[in-house]
C-alpha cells in the first residue's frame, strides 16, 4: 500500500517528507532502527518536511489552478487536476498520520504505570 502510495505522488515528490513519513507508518519499527544521533531522521525533521511538502504541492495546485483560469495556454486542464488531486491526497495522508500519533499517544497515557 505504501508503494501505491508513493507511485501516486509522482516522481519529482518521492524524496520528500510525505513519502517518508508514508513508509514509517507502514513500517513503524524503522524509527527504532535509524538510532537518535542523526537528525536527518529524526521525529521532527521528517514531519516538518512532511508539513513542507503538503504546503508546496498546495501552493502548486493553486498557482496551477490560477494559471489555467486566466487561460495561460500553457497549463492544461489534465495537469491542473493531477495537481489538485496530489494536492487532496497529501492533506489526506498528513491527518492519517496525525491521527496515527494522536493513537499512539492516546495508547502511551492510557498504560498503567
Amino acid at each position: 500500500m505504501v508503494d501505491r502510495i508513493a507511485a501516486l505522488m509522482g516522481q519529482e515528490t518521492a524524496s520528500t517528507g510525505m513519502t517518508r513519513a508514508a513508509q514509517m507508518l507502514g513500517h513503524p519499527d524503522a524509527l527504532s532502527q535509524m538510532g537518535g544521533k542523526d537528525d536527518k531522521f529524526s521525529f521532527s525533521t521528517l514531519l516538518s518536511e512532511a508539513i513542507d511538502g503538503v504546503h508546496k504541492s498546495q501552493t502548486a495546485s493553486k498557482a496551477m489552478q490560477q494559471a489555467y483560469q486566466s487561460g495561460d495556454p500553457t497549463v492544461g486542464i489534465e495537469e491542473t487536476m493531477v495537481a489538485m488531486n496530489k494536492a487532496s491526497l497529501s492533506v489526506q495522508m498528513l491527518a492519517q498520520a496525525r491521527n496515527k500519533v494522536v493513537a499512539a499517544y492516546n495508547d502511551v497515557m492510557n498504560m498503567p504505570v
